[in-house]
Formats: C-alpha cells, sequence, structure tokens
C-alpha cells in the first residue's frame, strides 16, 4: 500500500524559564523530539501514551495548527511545513480535524447550520439551497435528524455534540482525519457508538486516519497499527496484533497491565511503575523510561536508545533488544 503521510525526524520546542541578557530563553521544553513515522492511505493509526507525551502535539504539528520547530512532513508527496497561507488552506480541505472536548469545539452563538455553512463557505463549496442539500446529507451521515440543525450547541449531549464535530469535519470531504482523543471526554457507551461510527466512515469513505488516545483497548478497537509515545519520543510501534500479544517494551507492558478486564475471575499481573516523570525541559541523556523502568541496566542510564526494527514491521526503542 502507498504512503499518505510520512513524518520524518519531528520536532517541536517551546520557550520555557528565564531569558538571558539577549532576550532569548535559556530552556526549551520537548514537547516533540525526533518522532518518525508513515501512515498508508487507508489505514488507521493510533499514537497512544500518557498525558503530557506529546501525542497532540504530534498531530497539531501535523496539520500545522503548530508550527513544527524541525523536521518534514510529507502529504501525498507534498511537503506540508513550507506551505504558504494559500496553500495550507487548499490542503484543509484534505486534512481535517476531530477535537477532543466537544463542548468546546463548536461556537456557542452559532446554530449547527450557522457552523456546518461557514465551512462550506469559506472553502467555496456550496451556498443556500446547495449548502443545506449537502448539511441534511452530513447529518444522515453522522446518525443526527436534519430537524435539529437550527439548534444551539448546549441544547446537545457529548456524543451528539461529537457527530456534528465529525460532521464538520467531513463537510469538506477530506482524505485524512487527526482524531484527538475524540472519546476521552464522553461516557463509556457513549464511545462506543462514536467509535463504530468513526470505523464505519473509514470503510464507507475511504479514509485514512491518525487516532490520538491514552487507553489502550479503545486504539486496539479501531487502529491498524499503533504507535507508543513517551516524553516526547516513540518506543515502540507495530501492527496491532504485534503489539498486543508480543508487547516488547517495559513502558507498553505497564500500560497493556493498566487495561481492565470484564472477568473477576481473570487476574492480571500487576505491574506498577516507580519514580517520578522526568522534566521535558531537562530529559536525561539516556533512556527517558530508566528512572522507572523495572529492567533497567547501566547502558540505559548512559546512551538513548534507537528505534529499530526488531521483527518485521515491529519496531521498539530499548536496550533490552539491542
Amino acid at each position: 500500500m502507498e504512503e499518505l503521510l510520512t513524518v520524518k525526524q519531528l520536532k517541536k520546542y517551546y520557550p520555557a524559564g528565564k531569558t538571558n541578557f539577549f532576550g532569548k530563553h535559556q530552556q526549551l521544553l520537548k514537547a516533540v523530539d525526533d518522532v518518525s513515522f508513515h501512515i498508508l492511505r487507508g489505514e488507521v493509526f493510533g499514537l497512544v501514551g500518557e498525558s503530557g507525551c506529546g501525542k497532540s502535539t504530534t498531530g497539531r504539528c501535523i496539520l500545522r495548527v503548530t508550527d513544527p520547530t524541525e523536521g518534514s512532513v510529507i502529504y501525498d508527496g507534498k511537503e506540508v511545513t513550507g506551505c504558504s497561507p494559500k496553500e495550507l488552506l487548499a490542503l484543509r480541505r484534505d486534512m481535517q480535524m476531530v477535537f477532543q472536548n466537544p463542548y468546546s469545539s463548536l461556537n456557542p452563538r452559532m446554530t449547527i447550520r450557522q457552523s456546518l455553512e461557514e465551512v462550506l463557505s469559506v472553502h467555496q463549496i456550496a451556498k443556500g439551497k446547495e449548502a443545506m442539500g449537502r448539511i441534511e446529507e452530513l447529518m444522515d451521515l453522522v446518525g443526527l435528524s436534519a430537524d435539529v440543525i437550527e439548534r444551539y450547541p448546549h441544547e446537545f449531549s457529548g456524543g451528539q455534540l461529537q457527530r456534528i464535530g465529525i460532521a464538520r469535519a467531513l463537510s469538506v470531504e477530506p482524505r485524512f482525519i487527526f482524531a484527538d482523543e475524540p472519546v476521552s471526554a464522553l461516557d463509556v457507551s457513549v464511545q462506543a457508538q462514536i467509535l463504530n461510527l468513526l470505523s464505519r466512515l473509514r470503510e464507507e469513505l475511504g479514509l485514512t486516519m491518525l487516532f490520538v488516545a491514552h487507553d489502550l483497548s479503545v486504539v486496539e478497537h479501531i487502529s491498524d497499527r499503533v504507535g507508543v509515545m513517551y516524553l516526547g519520543q516513540i518506543v515502540e510501534m507495530g501492527s496491532v496484533e504485534q503489539l498486543f500479544q508480543n508487547t516488547l517494551h517495559p513502558y507498553t507492558q505497564a500500560l497493556m497491565a493498566a487495561i481492565p478486564v470484564p472477568d473477576p475471575a481473570i487476574k492480571k499481573k500487576e505491574l506498577l511503575l516507580e519514580g517520578d516523570i522526568p522534566s521535558p525541559i531537562d530529559p536525561p541523556k539516556g533512556c527517558r523510561f530508566a528512572s522507572r523502568c523495572p529492567e533497567c541496566f547501566a547502558p540505559c542510564r548512559e546512551e538513548a536508545p534507537v528505534l529499530r526494527e526488531v521483527t518485521p514491521g515491529h519496531f521498539v526503542a530499548c536496550h533490552l533488544y539491542a
């Protein structure tokens, strides 16, 4: 399968701390630090990790919602990081985002019809009766009645608002969707409905998706391949089967151990992480997980591990597999 998106050595640093005599910040917060991966056409790539690991920032840099500090993002053969504002507007039709919080992602002063009409107007897709017809199609596509389009966001539940957010993203007929933890703010029963909706839309519309979450069980349900992030870097990457049946990195193993099992008769082995997460402003020179890793040994504190292919398609950054 052909690659639709390629990310190479992506970095995003934020200035932090005090400034020096010349007004420059003496410290940098390394939110994303040398991240590389690719996504095939029609594939769902899951990005998972603890809060603050840099997964959402990675997605925002890919869409140029946030400008990356360094690195390359190639979408359908075109470099995204060097796009002009005009080129970026055209690219927005192909690359869209579903936001984490459905309550704050819609303008509370605009009806649903106005919010969707605005998107269609900005991208010069449809106006008037043609726009209304498109909006009714979108409502049906996400499982909502067209009768609700004159309501305001506060009149909907979280699940309904997220469906509207998905409809807004699909209104410009994109090929790539960045779903930034789209179910984390929803009830468990509603989460399943939104995940099933995204899976169905992916099949019907042939979408390619970057799906960000901190819940591995959610990622397993929807993804084809998964990348695990820790403190701004990918520590393990592979297919869902490889990651869940042959977990390699100690951090991924800890995440797996935290997944609850709905059968009280089954007792899972507890794997509690000790120690503190290092600061992204001053990460250790060796493995960033070393201070919390139960398998840590001498090289882990001295040399940063490289993401290497252990088995075909299964990559891990750990000295245990050097």
